[in-house]
């Protein structure tokens, strides 16, 4: 009798010890993840970099006809993103892109400002360097995904509180040039900088939207990549959530900068849980 109850005791610790693992660990690739999870990875060279996680959704992209600043390549129509990705929780930084790439072309020198002045091309070879360490896949944001993160869950021009000079750093209030990212208020999602500061490229050829889509990457090629998010030295309209740009990929600017984001992987499940601040 007393073998049999040792053995039962054994065997509701072992199943509960079984159970509090699997609850302490974060979800796999394709298993459920809540928006605004959190990981750092740590990046060739040593530097850090914060990922959040933008589940799967549906929102309305582009600006309503009388949104202030509007222009005709805004169509306003809904989008959904069956597959979540990660972004990054800030532009990328100039110590970054120095741990990576180990140079630094910016104009406005400070390790905890954005990186600038670098081309669409220039993006993808630090995207290449760095892809080991998210399992292979890291990338650009697509225009969708990246507006999707800026809104946040909000249809308002500006994300977050909603007041341009609370979110972003634009002609108004930057003194003509970068600052440091996270200095502002951050959207509902936890992303900073989604508006001014540097323009963000993003994967997509330019295209002008004309229905309703799942998933959109833009055309296959074309002549112009995108940015969004306006910069410095944009006006305050220029930095709304619909606002895009498009440039020549070759080109580098100090109001170009960019923002990692990657597709979900086992990898990404095992990277540590960012320190809540």
């Amino acid at each position: 009798m007393k073998a049999r109850i040792y053995i039962l005791v054994l065997a509701t610790l072992a199943t509960t010890a079984f159970s509090g693992a699997r609850g302490d660990s974060p979800p796999a690739a394709g298993e459920t993840r809540k928006t605004g999870e959190t990981r750092v990875v740590t990046l060739p060279g040593g530097a850090k970099m914060e990922m959040i996680w933008c589940a799967p959704g549906s929102f309305r992209m582009g600006s309503p006809d009388d949104e202030h600043g509007r222009v005709s390549d805004e169509p306003l129509h809904s989008v959904t993103l069956t597959k979540g990705f990660w972004l990054g929780k800030y532009e990328v930084t100039q110590s970054q892109w120095e741990s990576v790439m180990r140079s630094n072309h910016s104009r406005f020198k400070n390790g905890d400002s954005p990186v600038e002045n670098v081309s669409w091309y220039d993006c993808e070879a630090f995207v290449k360097r760095v892809n080991p360490a998210f399992g292979g896949k890291a990338r650009l944001p697509t225009e969708a995904e990246w507006e999707y993160a800026c809104r946040a869950g909000s249809d308002a021009p500006f994300a977050g509180s909603g007041v341009v000079s609370e979110m972003a750093w634009y002609d108004e209030n930057s003194e003509h040039h970068t600052h440091e990212v996270g200095a502002n208020k951050p959207n509902a999602w936890g992303f900073y900088d989604m508006h001014g500061n540097v323009l963000e490229w993003c994967s997509d050829w330019f295209s002008n939207p004309k229905s309703d889509a799942v998933n959109p990457k833009g055309p296959p090629s074309g002549s112009f990549k995108m940015l969004r998010g306006g910069c410095w030295f944009f006006l305050g309209t220029d930095c709304r959530c619909a606002y895009r740009l498009k440039r020549e990929p070759t080109l580098r600017n100090c109001i170009f900068g960019f923002r990692l984001a990657c597709s979900d992987s086992d990898a990404m499940s095992s990277m540590p849980l960012a320190q809540q601040k």
